[in-house]
């Protein structure tokens, strides 16, 4: 069982939250830049998945418990740059990612991450048309039809 749910600022938090109480475990939000009310922190570069930015994510050293097990919980999923970041800098804290979980993933050639639960795949998004095609991820659509 997972100690922590974990997410980073701002539109993972609210299915967090709500996976966290779900769980009856404590949210960890990191943020994007570090706030000085949190006393030190650890922070980590990473590269974004799909757009290969260079991002910063950090984390106050009095949130985590060393030796925690985790899961993580975002909104959406490109490539999966996020998820690996947010990995990195949980293993800065001897921590051990047991889940990975997304509301919506997008197809891509490669992801950075390989286990993962999403509920929901994007296929395309139609501007001209103001039309966004979203299925039950494959994961979720196996298990229903067996």
């Amino acid at each position: 069982k997972p100690d922590y749910v974990v997410t980073v600022e701002t539109k993972g938090i609210p299915i967090a939250i709500m996976t966290a109480r779900a769980l009856g475990i404590p949210l960890i939000i990191v943020r994007t830049d570090s706030r000085v009310t949190e006393g030190s922190t650890v922070s980590i570069n990473y590269v974004t998945g799909s757009s290969k930015r260079i991002r910063t994510m950090s984390l106050s050293k009095r949130s985590v418990k060393p030796e925690s097990k985790y899961i993580f919980i975002d909104d959406f999923m490109k490539a999966g740059g996020t998820s690996y970041g947010i990995y990195e800098l949980m293993k800065e804290f001897s921590c051990e990612c047991v889940g990975i979980g997304v509301a919506v993933e997008s197809y891509t050639e490669s992801k950075k991450v390989k286990e993962y639960f999403a509920l929901m795949e994007l296929k395309s998004v139609d501007e001209e048309k103001q039309e966004i095609l979203i299925y039950p991820s494959k994961y979720y659509t196996e298990k229903l039809h067996h």
